[in-house]
């Protein structure tokens, strides 16, 4: 059950945990922000996305400032009505550089968020640790995302959740990137058990300077029997 007691305990050790990620140098593609990472640029770069999916039409608005060899990013997550919520979302990480050359670029970016549902007054009703990971190398882009959403801590009756996104993508040329993708979701502790898990193809298209058209289908293997497994995501990306 929740309490004031909890909600205030947890709210320190965020502020806290936050305030050390940010001083110690902490992320991008929520809950997907393919291609903020793609393009490295001096100053604070920014980016917008819309996505569709099976957990209705959400958006992602962030930014990145470069502090020396490392930049902090943060994001907001907004999604209008998921699981009888209305969703908000503020997420706090750092970007490291590990390889960056003229023939590759490799980026890791930790980060924590926390959630609220705006349609109760209860405040904070998540946290999310998460990790991504951007590779790119001449014509190919690897993008990795892991997220454990916890909500047990604030209600007990509650389910945590460990997701995760993977794709590689080819250009074929300039305007068109193709690749496979896998996701899966996994529900945790003794209540839970993969609840998703889907594999298929993944196409990006330039959508002009700046703007990418991404468009996924694939098949869930844990569909139900009366369901055809075919599902997928579009999403549109703008970046400044």
């Amino acid at each position: 059950m929740k309490t004031n007691a909890l909600h205030l305990v947890v709210a320190f050790l965020m502020v806290g945990i936050l305030s050390i990620i940010g001083t110690s140098s902490v992320l991008a593609d929520a809950h997907e922000v393919e291609g903020e990472m793609s393009e490295e640029k001096p100053g604070i770069s920014g980016w917008f996305q819309i996505d569709i999916d099976s957990l209705g039409s959400y958006f992602l608005i962030g930014a990145s400032h470069p502090i020396g060899n490392i930049s902090i990013a943060s994001n907001v997550y907004i999604n209008d009505n998921h699981k009888g919520k209305y969703t908000g979302e503020f997420d706090l990480g750092v970007t490291v550089p590990v390889v960056a050359n003229d023939s590759m670029t490799l980026l890791l970016q930790p980060m924590l968020g926390v959630g609220f549902d705006y349609k109760g007054v209860d405040g904070p009703d998540s946290l999310y640790p998460q990790f991504f990971v951007f590779l790119s190398a001449d014509k190919f882009f690897f993008f990795h995302w892991t997220i454990n959403t916890y909500t047990s801590i604030f209600d007990d009756t509650a389910i945590d959740e460990l997701y995760t996104r993977n794709y590689l993508t080819y250009a074929l040329n300039d305007v068109i990137a193709i690749g496979p993708q896998f996701e899966r979701v996994q529900g945790l502790g003794d209540k839970g058990a993969l609840w998703s898990q889907t594999i298929g193809g993944r196409i990006n298209i330039n959508y002009g300077k700046n703007n990418t058209l991404g468009l996924y289908v694939g098949y869930d293997t844990e569909k139900g029997d009366e369901d055809s497994g075919l599902t997928g995501r579009m999403n549109f990306t703008r970046l400044w």
